[in-house]
């Protein structure tokens, strides 16, 4: 995680560094990205980057946090309670999850490209674990749905989680394909600052 010295940055600064790295990690995999193409295109000494992180590791793990805490503000306010049934509350996680990408590219291509690195040895142990807390929290939303009767109980749990699962990891992938996304274009027209601003905003 990132270290106290990062927190003190001043806010152009500690931005600027976590846009240039957010770039990075969002076009290539974990062990591919480049600590010095990226302190070099900033004109800092790549010791600057262990004085505000402990390892590589530390610093995609704080990057991973900023964008999920940008993603949460979408759909955290939304209630199973105020839908009828499953597919419409899912239907309005869909809308609103989309809604995240088109808005915040550059937080979104790291979020997804995090798919990539599922084989990367640095990162097995961390893929794995975000993996199987995923699958769990869509276990639990399932198995909600079966005790109150919406969802048949002859199923496999595990089964329904796993095909949402794949399901949502998909939804990426038809907006690459169909809407013409593409990471290296798309995340050219946003930084950190815009996305930092916009969450600022919303919180006004």
């Amino acid at each position: 995680m990132a270290k106290e010295t990062f927190h003190k940055l001043n806010p152009v600064k500690k931005a600027r560094i976590t846009d240039a790295f957010l770039r990075e990690f969002s076009l290539k995999k974990f062990d591919e990205a480049s600590l010095s193409a990226v302190v070099k295109s900033l004109g800092i000494a790549k010791g600057s980057v262990y004085q505000y992180f402990g390892s590589k590791l530390d610093l995609f793990l704080y990057l991973f946090e900023e964008c999920a805490k940008i993603k949460m503000k979408y759909i955290l306010h939304i209630r199973r309670e105020d839908f009828p049934d499953f597919w419409k509350y899912f239907r309005r996680l869909y809308n609103d999850g989309v809604q995240f990408d088109l808005e915040h590219p550059l937080a979104s291509h790291f979020l997804h490209n995090l798919a990539k690195n599922m084989d990367s040895p640095s990162l097995k142990e961390n893929m794995e674990n975000l993996r199987n807390q995923t699958l769990a929290g869509l276990g639990a939303m399932i198995q909600h749905e079966v005790d109150i009767g919406d969802f048949r109980k002859d199923i496999s749990v595990q089964m329904m989680a796993f095909f949402l699962y794949k399901m949502s990891r998909s939804i990426y992938d038809y907006l690459e394909e169909v809407e013409g996304i593409n990471p290296s274009e798309s995340i050219q027209t946003v930084s950190y600052t815009h996305l930092r601003a916009h969450e600022t905003e919303a919180d006004l």
